[in-house]
């Protein structure tokens, strides 16, 4: 073995010895990258697992918030409350009577929202008159004395940190939720005030168990920064700050994940022991160092057995690569006497199966990829304007005597009678025009300006077939942007014509105005809404990359907007369209 270490003079001696310290020293390197690897893997997966539990609680959160604000929202356009603080008492009977009622009222509310530890009113309509029996109101300079009332002037609903109430509750924290009652003409009549066990509010993030144990640390705050509540370990100073909070956190054992952003843009702060994170690292150190030492030993008789049949079945290898390389994703390897070689002959006809078969998804995932683009592209487009019409029904109501509601509504109604009636993304011509007028009699309602609108398609074009609710997007720009700054009377024109071009028959559209314009170097692929930008899209995934808009200035002002359509008469020749546009994947593979 001495000489054979010493004059290594032939091939099977070389590849041993070569074998042999090669695969120890790649055994080594390959343990420690593969240890720091899976070590930081591994921390990864445990944080976003934790991130991933984080979010679910803080969705719960979200709805438990989103409850108490629904809670608050209802009792500030009750009725009997808006009667009564709208005017002071004519006496103290009055005001008894009145009280007892209000109080009623709140106690209603209590009794069908669970967990709420009290409701209270601040509002001067009691000053002057003795306190009454159950102290569930106030006057406004009490809540000046808490030190809340000026953050009313920033915001009509917010909430309140965790603080002791030594006259409702001095032995637990609260939690509160305060918003403005406005009165019909505008005016504050006062503060609804809805508190909550600030521990009721930690056992909705536990899942309804309280004291859940080491892990449930939990620091909450407001969008703007504000502290609302914290349970921390026992041996942490509660903080007021988050970066008081993180900086203390910092030179501990404990470490901080955030939750994303939820819907009433609340942080949820989870404090975490680092031994959680940095456990599996601990094992696979010791798995790591064992199976090394392992292979390490085994290589050693492996290398002789090994070096002596190394050479023989790779030809074989080599040549069915050399096929798949060409694209034959048929060819199948024999199996060899060898078992490390039948191994790798084995999974190497596994893996050319796999690629086909990986193949074929990938084409599948192509062709549902573009049916979900589309669906999501039409879905983004619908509630685009529904917020702002309810919006604008909402004011108007407000502002007048509601005569003309009962139209507006009309047209609404047909408005998403003809966008939402079905899970098509393409209607008739004649359909797009009736969608198209019953916006334009929508903003009718809504403007200070007169509206001229206008529509010219002949008879013929009527039925044929086109992408869902294309018009609307730009007859808003022109209606809402075009008209922003301007005194005169709009005039909106939208017309429909067929025009022959070399290979095809095609349908224009044009929508003019003679609003303010748009630069000469308008972009619609950078147009900051979403309006212009998801047509763009629908067009060219249902009709192809050919067909598109254009946004020019008009010849004599305003904005002059063209969109080039294919010509088709039927549903049928729309899905043919639309299908052969995925044709091109189905190529990829062989």
């Amino acid at each position: 073995m001495f000489k054979l270490v010493r004059y290594p003079t032939n091939l099977f001696a070389l590849m041993a010895l070569c074998f042999i310290g090669f695969s120890s020293l790649l055994l080594l390197i390959s343990g420690v990258v593969f240890y720091g690897t899976y070590s930081e893997i591994a921390y990864r997966e445990i944080r976003e697992t934790k991130q991933e539990l984080l979010g679910e609680t803080s969705r719960k959160l979200s709805n438990y918030v989103a409850g108490i604000q629904e809670t608050s929202r209802f009792l500030v356009i009750n009725s009997v409350m808006h009667q009564y603080l709208s005017s002071p008492p004519s006496g103290t009977f009055d005001y008894v009577i009145k009280s007892r009622e209000l109080h009623e009222e709140l106690q209603k509310m209590m009794t069908m929202k669970a967990g709420l530890h009290s409701i209270e009113i601040y509002t001067d309509w009691i000053v002057g008159y003795p306190p009454y029996s159950f102290a569930f109101m106030h006057p406004l300079e009490e809540a000046d004395r808490q030190g809340w009332l000026s953050r009313s002037e920033r915001s009509d609903g917010f909430w309140l940190g965790a603080h002791v109430n030594e006259r409702m509750s001095p032995s637990a924290e609260l939690v509160s939720y305060v918003q403005r009652i406005i009165g019909e003409r505008g005016q504050t009549l006062g503060f609804i005030k809805i508190n909550i066990p600030a521990e009721k509010l930690f056992e909705t993030l536990s899942g309804g168990q309280s004291g859940s144990g080491h892990s449930a640390y939990y620091a909450v705050f407001d969008s703007g920064g504000h502290f609302i509540a914290s349970a921390l370990p026992p041996d942490m100073a509660a903080s007021r700050s988050m970066a008081d909070l993180e900086r203390e956190i910092a030179a501990t054992r404990y470490s901080i994940i955030y939750s994303d952003a939820n819907p009433e843009s609340w942080t949820l702060m989870q404090v975490l022991s680092k031994d959680v994170l940095q456990q599996s690292g601990k094992e696979i150190r010791n798995l790591i160092v064992a199976l090394l030492s392992a292979l390490i030993i085994l290589s050693v008789p492996l290398a002789f057995w090994v070096s002596k049949r190394l050479t023989a079945p790779i030809y074989s290898i080599v040549e069915g690569m050399r096929k798949v390389e060409k694209g034959d994703f048929n060819v199948r390897l024999q199996g060899s006497a060898i078992q490390e070689y039948r191994y790798l002959t084995m999974h190497f006809n596994r893996m050319i199966q796999r690629v086909k078969a990986l193949i074929h998804r990938l084409n599948q995932e192509h062709r549902d990829r573009r049916e979900a683009e589309a669906q999501l592209l039409h879905a983004q487009i619908k509630p685009h304007f529904l917020y702002n019409t309810l919006d604008l029904i909402h004011w108007r109501a407000l502002d007048y005597n509601a005569q003309e509601i009962s139209q507006m509504v009309k047209q609404l109604s047909k408005l998403f009678r003809i966008g939402l009636s079905n899970d098509k993304y393409y209607v008739t011509v004649r359909d797009e025009l009736a969608h198209a007028r019953c916006y334009m009699a929508i903003q009718a309602y809504r403007q200070n300006f007169s509206i001229d609108y206008r529509e010219f398609a002949d008879s013929d074009l009527l039925d044929c077939i086109i992408p869902k609710i294309i018009l609307q997007p730009f007859l808003e720009n022109a209606v809402i942007h075009g008209f922003q700054n301007r005194s005169e009377d709009a005039v909106v024109q939208v017309r429909f014509e067929s025009r022959e071009t070399p290979g095809e028959k095609r349908l224009i559209v044009t929508i003019a105005d003679n609003g303010q314009g748009v630069p000469r170097d308008f972009d619609p692929q950078r147009a900051g809404g979403i309006g212009i930008r998801n047509v763009l899209d629908r067009i060219q995934l249902y009709c192809g990359p050919q067909y598109g808009v254009r946004v020019t200035p008009g010849a004599s002002g305003g904005t002059l907007v063209t969109l080039q359509l294919p010509f088709i008469r039927d549903p049928e020749e729309m899905e043919q369209l639309t299908r052969s546009l995925s044709y091109e994947y189905d190529t990829f593979g062989g």
